[in-house]
């Protein structure tokens, strides 16, 4: 599984695209078990990828948790036992460009106070 996260998603998009962002870059991933594996920490070390520490299962510190979870409802809304794969492209894509940028942009800027939250807690759940 680690391979093929390498060979379809870090190789081919994130590590291209995170590169294309500048020498300071860092990775910011959610911590999820293929990203833990050693082989994967191994390999972005090997390439020169850094990244950022990061709890695991952290929405309130994910604000694009917040996007995924709009555009999942959106999908699904539109989505019907005949729906084709190129169909669901379609409205993915749709879906996704839907989104306003004011609603990125408030999630963005949230993240002070999402982090002074969390801080305030001891790093418990918080309402975000």
């Amino acid at each position: 599984m680690q391979e093929r996260y390498r060979d379809e998603i870090l190789q081919p998009v994130a590590i291209p695209f995170l590169h294309s962002l500048g020498p300071n870059s860092i990775l910011q991933d959610d911590n999820a078990r293929p990203l833990r594996a050693g082989f994967i920490r191994d390999y972005l070390q090997n390439v020169g990828v850094e990244r950022m520490e990061w709890p695991t299962s952290s929405p309130d510190l994910n604000p694009s948790q917040h996007l995924w979870d709009q555009l999942g409802r959106a999908v699904r809304a539109r989505v019907t036992n005949t729906t084709t794969l190129a169909d669901l492209r379609q409205i993915l894509l749709e879906e996704w460009n839907a989104i306003p940028q004011q609603c990125v942009s408030r999630l963005l800027t949230s993240m002070r106070r999402r982090c002074q939250a969390v801080v305030a807690v001891y790093g418990s759940s918080t309402r975000y």
